[in-house]
């Protein structure tokens, strides 16, 4: 008896567990897009609404700056101020389910579909051929703007990209379900979790503020940004043919970035990535994590100043 009751209590617990986050989301998710701290310009691409920031002169040189997951246009603050300042003129888009963007409840998530809103979104900005620059997952992205739309890109500099997966992750099975993904991404997102979770990708924390923290949090009480993750998870990763086998298609003069610390993409996929790129040169830098641009800031941006001076 005694054990059937523990049972039924941890059964109990199990599903206060999975049910709870349906009753909590409403109260974390309290803001629309607009409503977020740091949010600037909107525009409508592929039907949706999408967060983007302009900066620099109008008439200089575009830099397409596109973030990785979990991530906005806040994570690329000091790249923004630097590149601007040297003349260049810089436009962020939030990728569809992040930032100040749109949260779909669909499977929109695919690379492919956040490639194409890119180019979409510059279109209407009126922004012609640009320097692309992405992070993470947005540099996966960058490339599939390169594949979709070789004339629109002069030059792509990656930071610790996604290049060789072809599917979603395992956990990807687990947060598409019904309930237990939603508890799953619900948990995950928690804000006080973030901090301890930039920790994780960095090989050194100095650059986690209280203030830098509160620009990633921010983005989390956005209403339907969990059920917006269970939708990616549900989402296929790439829409036609996978990215792996199209590398060598992209044949842009490519600044690879990477930390040689970095557990998310270990720099030997670095070194893979610029064998198989046609024109690509890769940059380790000591001591870094996936998180170069915050880690290094001044220094990754003075990389790809000079990178971009030699390719305008």
């Amino acid at each position: 008896m005694k054990a059937v009751s523990v049972a039924a209590a941890l059964a109990t617990l199990a599903t206060a567990g999975v049910l709870a986050p349906l009753a909590l989301t409403p109260l974390r998710e309290r803001l629309s897009p607009r409503e977020i701290p740091g949010a600037q310009r909107f525009l409508r691409a592929g039907g949706y609404e999408l967060h983007y920031t302009d900066e620099g002169p109008r008439d200089g040189s575009p830099v397409v700056l596109v973030h990785g997951f979990a991530s906005w246009a806040f994570s690329w603050r000091a790249q923004r101020q630097a590149l601007s300042a040297a003349g260049f003129r810089v436009v962020t888009v939030d990728q569809l389910g992040y930032g100040g963007s749109e949260r779909v409840a669909g499977p929109v998530y695919s690379t492919d579909r956040q490639a194409a809103l890119v180019l979409e979104a510059i279109d209407a900005l009126g922004v012609g051929a640009a320097h692309i620059v992405g992070h993470s997952f947005g540099g996966r992205v960058a490339m599939h703007v390169a594949l979709a739309a070789p004339a629109r890109v002069r030059s792509l500099t990656l930071i610790c990209p996604e290049a060789f997966t072809t599917e979603r992750p395992p956990i990807a099975a687990v947060v598409g379900l019904p309930l237990v993904g939603h508890a799953l991404a619900f948990y995950s997102l928690a804000p006080p979790l973030v901090p301890v979770g930039l920790r994780s990708l960095s090989g050194s924390d100095a650059w986690l503020t209280e203030e830098a923290a509160a620009g990633y949090i921010a983005p989390l009480h956005v209403r339907g940004s969990v059920e917006s993750q269970v939708w990616q998870a549900r989402s296929p990763k790439d829409d036609g043919a996978p990215l792996p086998g199209r590398l060598s298609a992209v044949t842009h003069p490519t600044l690879l970035l990477w930390g040689a610390r970095d557990t998310v993409f270990p720099p030997k996929e670095g070194e893979r990535l610029a064998r198989l790129l046609p024109d690509a040169r890769l940059r380790v830098l000591e001591g870094v994590g996936h998180l170069p641009h915050e880690e290094r800031a001044a220094e990754v941006s003075g990389e790809i100043l000079r990178f971009l001076s030699a390719e305008c």
